[in-house]
């Protein structure tokens, strides 16, 4: 009996019982898939793969797709299941032929260029590039998806709908103006201010700018600008709705943005025909379907595509399969997407020119991205998610000598190199750099991140952090150890932090890293039972940071989680005070015993601070830290200072004084081995931007208050009775940043030869309430501040401080011992009293003694006089600081 045509094919599949199948460019899937005669497609090799599988099951040691060199276009993804998946003694294999070049192409080269002719077109144009600009009509290409320009609600936007254009390789720029650099929010006309952490702006987006350059702009199709309207941290684009060349007035559409628009801040405009001005750029006509692009090279000695398929490579539960040496490229979406895998890789690609990111690991367990070049991606490099934070199991994903660059070209802000989240994810020997925001960013427990090199990322932002992970007490247990961060300093030189650990994040171990030229290096946002120890610090001003944010203006997030705990018993979600919580950090399962708001547990030991000011404690954090054997100020003797080698030489005083360890610098960084994509790798430091100017030194003598003396001292009883105060007073009518206050605040000060004595008389606005509450810079207050000048300039600033609920207290914040800080304002008598809707006044009597001062001799005492006013959102000062 003569058996069916397929039972012949796998019988004839299992005799020869082949390990390896050939795919070429030029192959045919109605070969056998040998090198001599291959498929031609990756799903042909697939699916014989699954026949084998059906027939009798993969041959011992498994089985390889080699992929030979060329471009195998793609517009639809390829996608393996469960199915598709080898086995620990038989795994699966695609990799590209030895020595060749085998590219994933998500895109269609675009042909057929020609002159622009159209003389409208010519005259939109500007004139300096109208014989410069090609056009190909994309629809007669039977190019149909042509995508969208942006979303404005960043919730709904997928990433994936975006159209791009790539020339030789590298990514194309969408016409904007200026081509460089940013435009200013002059004014804002939205009529609905707001103030959002003491900081003024508008929730409407109606602004004038700085440029005179709208005029060209009015005719234009789709206009949209993209701007950081009022943090330098959070972005949005929006379409244009109205234009007023002669005013510069510009009108967004909505949704605007979230916190609103600010004065001072920056935007570019961006999908203007008009601003064809340069080579790189290109503007899409969505209605016609016309390309208009200027090429930085001859178009016929290049090669132009457009990006059409979503994703490249798609795996879900799939298990033991690898892919080598290949290069994805050109993707609107996510190059490789990993879903539910165990033990699958990406090893040795290069993924280049995506949309969204380049690999994407979810759930599933000990996936991983070894040796990969990864570059150009309009949002993150690698993402991995997984394992359980209610029992603490960990994924195992991995993300392992990679090199990941110029990367969030679209999705500026919170585009990761390495995104980890859940438990249990390691990113260790990768080289991170060029980037407008973060390098690592990670959310969740018992993360693993060792010997990276980051350098020259967080360019475009300011308060943010190469390393970055915030706002939860339950997610520890992450160690960030023998890294080397440099050369990170913020948007326009204006600061950004090395290792963030933002709004009471705690439990985290920062150890054996070297940050050179990192501003604000370790930084701890009030968080808890953090370890900072055994680093080295070398030029970063404020290398250390800790506050007690939770204690002031961030104790709403803190109360949320003592109510939930309270009343859940959980925090986050997570029974903290149940295994395995409580088990591996006890200290949480206690927190509600102690001061929960309060930085406590955080232990400062064995560091190396050389270089720059390291102490950015504020003074209400300060008695809650440990900080014991640090080296400050003081030559460490690094192997050479120069050449940026900061190994310790055999006879540094850290060892003998501190008990330092030795770092081992020599393993930061990518390794060769033969899973490196590429070898050797180059990269260039990002030029640093000018530091931000420093305030400019006053011009000759300090400001000078002379106090008078008086024989019949005043009532401390915050009355201000007739001829109990000098008539020469100290009025305070401009804040610290140079705004008038319609509302004053004026001082009186004298002196018996035994005690100083003030009043402070305080207009508000009768329409608002006082926050009467006792938390500075949150709540109405005034500020006493005394250094007394002969015990040096290294004299502590003492701080007083009286509220309109009748508190006072003395504060640490600027440094002071604390032991001086509570004599001073134990010897201090202090009365507040409100005298009605718009007054309220505070009376001191303060000790010459407890000053330092001598009450038989004259003396010189600094002093400054601040004032918070919240309703009209003030700081008025005597003297700005």
């Amino acid at each position: 009996m003569q058996l069916p045509r397929i039972s012949l094919f796998l019988l004839a599949s299992v005799a020869l019982a082949q390990t390896e199948f050939t795919v070429a460019p030029d192959g045919n899937d109605a070969n056998p898939g040998t090198r001599a005669a291959p498929f031609a497609g990756l799903e042909r090799a697939r699916d014989e793969i699954r026949a084998l599988k059906k027939a009798g099951g993969l041959p011992a040691g498994g089985v390889t797709v080699i992929l030979r060199g060329g471009v195998y276009e793609r517009s639809r993804v390829f996608e393996l299941g469960r199915e598709d998946s080898g086995t620990a003694a038989a795994p699966i294999v695609y990799r590209a032929a030895p020595g060749e070049t085998a590219i994933l192409l998500g895109g269609k080269i675009v042909r057929d260029w020609k002159p622009v002719t159209d003389p409208g077109v010519l005259a939109h144009l500007p004139a300096t590039s109208r014989d410069k600009v090609w056009q190909a009509d994309l629809k007669k290409q039977g190019i149909s998806d042509l995508g969208i320009v942006a979303v404005q609600d960043r919730k709904k936007e997928k990433g994936d709908q975006r159209f791009e254009l790539y020339f030789n390789g590298m990514p194309m720029t969408l016409s904007r103006y200026p081509n460089d650099g940013f435009l200013r929010v002059v004014d804002l006309l939205g009529g609905t201010p707001r103030v959002v952490r003491s900081t003024r702006g508008d929730a409407i987006g109606k602004f004038t700018c700085d440029s005179d350059r709208l005029g060209r702009w009015v005719d234009e199709k789709d206009p949209w600008v993209h701007g950081y309207w009022y943090w330098d941290w959070s972005d949005q684009r929006h379409r244009i709705k109205t234009l007023d060349p002669l005013r510069r007035y510009i009108e967004v559409e909505p949704p605007y943005h979230a916190y609103g628009y600010r004065k001072g801040q920056w935007f570019y405009a961006f999908n203007l025909l008009a601003e064809i001005d340069q080579p790189g750029e290109w503007y899409l006509d969505r209605e016609t379907g016309m390309l208009y692009f200027y090429p930085p090279a001859p178009l016929d000695k290049g090669s132009a595509m457009v990006s059409i398929a979503r994703t490249l490579l798609s795996l879900q539960d799939v298990s033991h399969v690898t892919f080598e040496r290949l290069t994805f490229e050109v993707v609107r979406g996510t190059a490789v997407d990993v879903r539910r895998c165990r033990d699958c890789e990406i090893a040795a690609c290069t993924i280049r020119n995506t949309g969204v990111q380049s690999v994407s690991i979810r759930d599933g367990k000990h996936c991983g991205v070894v040796g990969c070049e990864i570059t150009n991606s309009g949002g993150s490099g690698i993402s991995l998610w997984g394992g359980d934070r209610r029992t603490l199991t960990p994924a195992g994903h991995y993300a392992i000598n990679n090199h990941i660059y110029h990367y969030g070209l679209w999705k500026r802000m919170y585009s990761k190199a390495i995104g980890m989240g859940g438990v249990g994810q390691r990113a260790v020997h990768n080289l991170i750099h060029d980037a407008p925001h973060q390098a690592i960013g990670f959310w969740g427990n018992d993360h693993l991140i060792e010997f990276n090199e980051i350098h020259s990322v967080c360019f475009e932002s300011n308060d943010a952090g190469a390393i970055y992970a915030g706002r939860d007490w339950t997610a520890r247990g992450t160690v960030i150890r023998h890294n080397y961060l440099h050369h990170i300093s913020g948007f326009r030189g204006r600061g950004c932090v090395g290792v963030y650990l933002d709004d009471m994040f705690c439990g985290t171990e920062i150890s054996g890293n070297v940050f050179y030229r990192v501003t604000r290096a370790a930084f701890i946002g009030g968080g808890r039972d953090c370890l900072v120890e055994n680093n080295i610090f070398v030029d970063c001003p404020r290398a250390l940071h800790i506050d007690a944010r939770a204690l002031g203006w961030a104790h709403a997030c803190a109360d949320r989680w003592i109510e939930e705990a309270k009343t859940k018993g959980t925090i986050s979600g997570f029974k903290y005070n149940a295994p395995p919580y409580s088990t591996r950090w006890p200290k949480l399962a206690t927190i509600l015993e102690h001061e929960p708001k309060a930085p406590e547990g955080n232990v400062i030991r064995r560091n190396i601070f050389y270089g720059e000011h390291w102490n950015d404690i504020t003074g209400r954090a300060r008695p809650y830290q440990t900080l014991e054997n640090n080296l400050i100020d003081e030559d460490p003797r690094f192997v050479d200072y120069k050449k940026h080698d900061f190994h310790l030489r055999n006879d540094s005083p850290a060892y003998t004084k501190i008990g330092f360890k030795r770092i081992p610098i020599e393993k930061i960084g990518l390794y060769n081995d033969a899973r490196r994509a590429l070898w050797p790798v180059e990269n260039k430091v990002r030029p640093m931007p000018a530091p931000a100017p420093k305030p400019q030194a006053r011009k000759g003598p300090a400001p000078m208050f002379k106090v008078g003396r008086i024989t019949t001292p005043p009532h401390i009883d915050g009355v201000l009775a007739r001829g109990e105060w000098p008539p020469h007073s100290l009025p305070l009518a401009v804040d610290v940043y140079g705004r008038p206050a319609t509302r004053r605040s004026t001082a009186w000060l004298a002196h018996d030869d035994t005690f100083l004595y003030l009043a402070v008389r305080n207009e508000v606005d009768p329409a608002k309430p006082l926050k009467r509450e006792a938390k500075w810079g949150v709540n109405d207050a005034v500020e006493l501040a005394f250094r007394n000048p002969a015990r040096g300039s290294h004299a502590p600033i003492l701080l007083l401080r009286a509220y309109p609920c009748g508190a006072f207290e003395g504060s640490t914040e600027a440094g002071a011992p604390a032991d001086e800080t509570d004599t001073l304002a134990a010897a201090t008598t202090c009365a507040v009293k409100v005298l009605d809707a718009a007054t309220w006044v505070t009376e001191w009597r303060i000790p010459l003694s407890a000053l330092g001062l001598d009450p038989a001799k004259p003396a010189k005492l600094q002093f400054n006089l601040s004032v918070r006013k919240t309703a009209d959102n003030l700081w008025l000062m005597w003297v700005g600081t």
